[in-house]
């Protein structure tokens, strides 16, 4: 082979390096490899969670596929096993029922054992908490002072007899509550408290739990049950503000064990496909930017020590001598609750709890 032969044959395999190169770069077939992506299942709204997940996305340029399921979420993951990599849930109970149907996976990251205390994760690692609120008692500020309330039990007292509002029973919120109160008592002693409540309720359960503080505004009853998040909802629209201003919240049981909490929480699914990725956004739903976002925008409370929470919360109980808001909080069990979850639907039920009352 000559000089000028040489020359040639390297000009060639120079030009096919350049030729495959691209293919390289972007997977083949000349086109782009496909951006990184998670998916995640949730019965939360896009109004709370979608800004967190573009942000997520503006990070780290993972994709973040949201599906926003309102009801039959669990089914959903039954049926679609491998729709998701990450659940979100409102309420800790679904994935208590999840864990024990399979649909989950631990995680490991001691990014999430950091951010999240004991109390706030599952024992074998199969959800974290990411926020809650508390259930607390709104009551009448014209009608009902701070000492004549101490704790939930309390309120089957006759005294309140047609002085009471709450939604349904059988809503998520009060069952998780009263599962708590039954881990907490027992049941037996439960279902008294359910049928004094029940004596007690001004009409029978409606509505949501602001339109319990609106029927408080409007005289019709003095007490609701309800979460501490909608203190400053409703005082954040102007349509709903004489209702918040209408009424104090009560944490209860402070001089007991302590007020309980609905727990919002995440997990990774069996899905499998994309677990690393997965446990990278867990980890940035329990770091310092979504939990400021959780604590300021959503007025709950975050899990994750050191970060505040909103100014509206820390005024919540001040009439109970509570001070910044810092009230005592009960973590019963998630496990121990899902365990009685369906004997208290079914004493619920028996008690004919939603028809008490006129409509």
């Amino acid at each position: 082979m000559n000089a000028a032969t040489s020359i040639r044959a390297a000009l060639l395999a120079v030009g096919l390096l350049a030729a495959l190169l691209p293919s390289c770069r972007d997977g083949g077939g000349g086109q782009a490899a496909p951006s990184p992506e998670i998916r995640v299942l949730t019965d939360r709204t896009a109004s709370h969670l979608q800004k967190l997940f573009d942000e997520y996305s503006k990070q780290t340029g993972v994709r973040v596929v949201a599906n926003f399921v309102d009801e039959e979420l669990l089914a959903r993951l039954e049926s679609r096993p491998a729709e998701a990599d990450l659940i979100v849930v409102k309420e800790a109970h679904l994935l208590e029922s999840a864990k024990r149907q399979g649909l989950l996976q631990p995680f490991s990251s001691k990014i999430v054992e950091l951010n999240v205390p004991a109390a706030f994760r599952d024992p074998a690692a199969h959800y974290a908490v990411l926020s809650y609120r508390a259930r607390v008692v709104y009551y009448s500020k014209d009608r009902v002072a701070p000492p004549d309330l101490s704790t939930y039990l309390g309120l089957a007292d006759p005294k309140w007899k047609g002085r009471i509002c709450l939604r349904s029973g059988f809503h998520d919120y009060n069952v998780g509550l009263f599962s708590q109160l039954a881990t907490i008592h027992g049941l037996p002693r439960i279902e008294t408290f359910l049928q004094g409540l029940r004596d007690n309720l001004a009409r029978a359960p409606q509505g949501d739990d602001r339109d319990q503080m609106r029927a408080i505004a409007e005289g019709k009853c003095d007490l609701a049950l309800a979460n501490s998040y909608y203190m400053g909802i409703m005082l954040g629209r102007e349509d709903q503000r004489a209702w918040a201003q209408a009424t104090h919240v009560f944490f209860p049981d402070q001089a007991e064990r302590g007020a309980l909490l609905m727990r919002s929480c995440a997990a990774l699914t069996r899905a499998g496909r994309h677990t690393k990725q997965a446990t990278a956004l867990l980890e940035f739903l329990t770091g310092d930017y979504a939990q400021r976002y959780f604590a300021e925008a959503l007025l709950e409370y975050p899990v994750k020590a050191g970060v505040g929470i909103a100014p509206v919360n820390k005024a919540l109980g001040r009439e109970q001598g509570i001070e910044n808001g810092a009230f005592k909080a009960d973590h019963v069990s998630l496990t121990q609750a899902a365990d009685l979850r369906e004997k208290v639907i079914a004493a619920l039920a028996r008690l004919d709890f939603d028809r008490k009352g006129q409509k």
